[in-house]
């Protein structure tokens, strides 16, 4: 408990408060934007945060994070455009409240909601950090190398579409890892003679390109558009306390939703959403008014939407594997910054994993007071062509490829990430299963090498352990019924076409 006041007392400090405060109006903002997110938000400010301690950085991330979660449901709710994935569930009911003049009382309880699934959210992964964290940190080689293999291969089967692709995206990532010194022997490895390769593949810029240049690029689409808000009136009137309370199993079932899917890695929001929605929906008495504007229908999923921040920090702090693309981004930041994720995080840097966690609750504090306050000011933005953005998230993407070691190689590096980036989106593969590959391979290779080494080059020191040979067990069962759902999806597709012949 004295960690996390600890934690506390550091968040509330005036400079890493400011950092979190400017992060969650940031994300609010860039959550009401339709095409921009969070992971291009948090990788545009990336460079601004070299030269600070790594609790501010982080600080500033997590309210960017939180606060993309609330802005989303603006668009959702006025447009019907959602701002994120995870508001688009948001707009069955919202919408429709927004087009019978009740905006205003929308835009509430989406507000209430997401504070208190966030808080909700955060009180289990409180309570829950600990048990995880001391398991991880009796963790030796090999149980590193077997959970960051497990996560690899958890990202890959549960991202939108193939887990093949998924798989690629991940080797891809891996193959990007390699390159450089090998990290036991030192010799060079796929440098092709580069001096600027025998470092490795700039981290930094890595990210830039993949989360900032390619997302522009996927985005020129949207030159030029604007949008009409359905309801003119969006002054913020709070929705009376008992309808509140009346939602309460909304909140409570969302917020469970939400924590337990969203520390499922590679999950994210946008499942849990839908399924917290439909099963409040199902054990309603009045199911026949969802989707007309049934407050219920507003309050599940918002309040899912923001406790999966809860869910996404628990494997994040304690195993080093991120539950969505934010997370690795955060993830990469403390590598940027010196700080090695993984399943020693919780001992060696106590203090900034708690601190990180306490400032998860203030930026969902923060996210209320602002979404509530400037409203208007968001709103207005809202019907704005937001395509203006898009050459300064460029040319801050340049300026801070560049500033990482003030050489013109990172920029090249950026440049090509976010093409390759921009290819990989275009064919269906997953970029968050590129960037986790290029996290998690180094650290997977190194403490796989170690174990083999101290074992004598025995692999059954992967499988010498009860825990082991579960973690062993879980990788394989997860490639087989990805496999077997493979196989079942392709004869059922060969079954029609068979048919007509």
């Amino acid at each position: 408990m004295w960690q996390l006041l600890s934690g506390f007392a550091s968040v509330l400090e005036p400079f890493h408060f400011l950092m979190l405060t400017i992060g969650a109006a940031l994300g609010i903002l860039v959550g009401a934007l339709p095409g921009l997110s969070s992971p291009m938000a948090i990788i545009v400010l990336l460079p601004i945060t070299y030269g600070m301690e790594p609790l501010p950085a982080l600080l500033m991330m997590v309210g960017v994070y939180v606060g993309t979660k609330l802005g989303g449901s603006f668009s959702a709710i006025l447009l019907r455009t959602p701002g994120t994935p995870a508001a688009a569930c948001t707009a069955l009911d919202g919408y429709p409240m927004a087009q019978k003049g009740e905006a205003a009382r929308a835009l509430g309880l989406a507000t209430i909601g997401s504070a208190l699934g966030g808080t909700i959210g955060w009180i289990i992964a409180v309570a829950f950090l600990p048990l995880i964290a001391a398991v991880a940190v009796n963790s030796g080689n090999a149980d590193i190398a077997l959970i960051g293999t497990a996560g690899l291969v958890m990202v890959s089967a549960f991202v939108r579409g193939s887990t093949l692709k998924g798989l690629i995206g991940v080797v891809i990532g891996l193959l990007i890892g390699t390159v450089g010194l090998d990290p036991i022997t030192a010799s060079e490895r796929f440098t092709f003679g580069s001096f600027y390769l025998t470092e490795g593949i700039p981290f930094g810029a890595a990210l830039i390109g993949f989360f900032g240049i390619a997302v522009v690029l996927a985005d020129m689409e949207l030159i030029g558009l604007r949008q009409e808000l359905v309801a003119k009136a969006v002054n913020m009137k709070m929705p009376s306390f008992r309808e509140v309370v009346r939602g309460r199993w909304a909140i409570l079932i969302g917020s469970l939703y939400g924590t337990g899917v969203g520390a499922v890695p590679g999950v994210g929001a946008e499942g849990a959403t839908w399924l917290a929605y439909a099963t409040v929906r199902n054990k309603s008495k009045d199911r026949a008014e969802f989707g007309k504007g049934h407050p219920e229908g507003v309050l599940a999923p918002e309040s899912c939407n923001n406790a999966v921040t809860g869910g996404t920090m628990l494997p994040m702090l304690t195993l080093g594997i991120p539950g969505d693309g934010s997370t690795a981004i955060m993830l990469g930041a403390l590598v940027l910054h010196g700080v090695e994720p993984g399943v020693l995080l919780m001992r060696d840097h106590a203090d900034l994993a708690w601190g990180i966690l306490a400032g998860l609750f203030v930026a969902t504090i923060m996210s209320f007071v602002i979404g509530w306050s400037l409203v208007r000011a968001f709103v207005y933005v809202l019907t704005k062509d937001r395509s203006w953005l898009f050459p300064f998230v460029l040319v801050l993407a340049v300026l801070g490829a560049f500033a990482s070691s003030n050489a013109m190689f990172p920029v090249f590096v950026a440049i090509g990430c976010g093409v390759l980036g921009f290819v990989l989106e275009r064919l269906g593969f997953p970029i968050v299963t590129t960037v986790l590959g290029l996290i998690l391979g180094p650290i997977i290779e190194y403490n796989a090498r170690v174990a083999l080494a101290i074992s004598g080059g025995d692999w059954g020191t992967f499988i010498d352990a009860p825990h082991r040979i579960v973690a062993v067990a879980l990788i394989v069962l997860l490639l087989g019924w990805e496999i077997r759902q493979a196989f079942r999806a392709s004869h059922e597709a060969r079954a029609p076409a068979a048919a007509q012949t």
